[in-house]
């Protein structure tokens, strides 16, 4: 196994932003599979022969991909996909929750179990749908769309399959959390999973026409409508078709 410090002395712990132009430049994800869930390989050189964390010679793999780098694939197939990243061509990386009942979604300190819709608008749109079980056994299905202040997507939960999209400035997975931002220090969202029964989303920034929801770092949830705002301390919502019509 290869340690933590090469022969240069060059450690793992690559600096934060270059681990972020790494992520911008292969798509948020893995470049020849377009997961979501990566690790960061050094490929040109490999790290025991490198002597910065050089950008341009670090690639995002998933897992499965990053262990067929090391003596299955080609220095080659890594480096031309880490040029054409499969990420812009599809325009996401994505991934999946595993999501079961009973199913609880937390948005701030607010949190709705048992419910099918957390808004609906008058026109029939519905943001937040969490759908039954196909099948005795089977996920519980969440569909939402996050857009960022200016209503930019920001990212795409579609039954389950979340989608970051590629053009974003950055998107950060780590551990059980996604973090979207639209600068430095301008959250668009930050999102938990709790599996398998719950998604947390503590952060959010979000604006589409005249509806906008935002959650502050205390919790607090406000939901911003033609008719005015409503500010939720913290609130708790079981059984019911939609939470809010707007």
């Amino acid at each position: 196994m290869v340690g933590r410090v090469n022969k240069y002395g060059l450690t793992r712990d690559i600096p934060a932003e270059v681990k972020r132009e790494v992520r911008r430049e292969c798509g948020f994800g893995c470049v020849i599979c377009g997961l979501a869930i990566v690790q960061y390989h050094h490929f040109d050189p490999p790290f025991q022969e490198a002597r910065t964390h050089n950008s341009a010679g670090i690639v995002l793999l998933c897992g499965g991909c990053h262990q067929k780098s090391d003596g299955f694939w080609s220095a080659n197939k890594v480096a031309t996909a880490r040029r054409n990243p499969i990420t812009f061509k599809n325009g996401y990386a994505r991934d999946a929750f595993d999501l079961r009942s009973p199913f609880v979604l937390r948005i701030g300190s607010s949190s709705f179990e048992n419910v099918s819709t957390i808004v609906r608008t008058h026109e029939g749109e519905r943001w937040f749908v969490i759908e039954e079980p196909e099948a005795e056994g089977a996920p519980v299905r969440l569909s939402v769309v996050f857009f960022d202040k200016n209503g930019h997507l920001s990212l795409e939960i579609q039954e389950n399959e979340w989608r970051c999209f590629s053009g974003q400035w950055d998107t950060e997975v780590e551990g059980r959390t996604i973090i979207v931002r639209r600068g430095p220090r301008d959250l668009a969202l930050e999102l938990v999973a709790e599996p398998p029964h719950g998604i947390n989303l503590t952060r959010l920034a979000m604006q589409q026409g005249a509806l906008g929801i935002y959650v502050e770092r205390n919790g607090r949830l406000t939901l911003m409508r033609a008719g005015g705002i409503t500010t939720f301390e913290e609130s708790f919502a079981s059984g019911a078709d939609a939470v809010f019509v707007v």
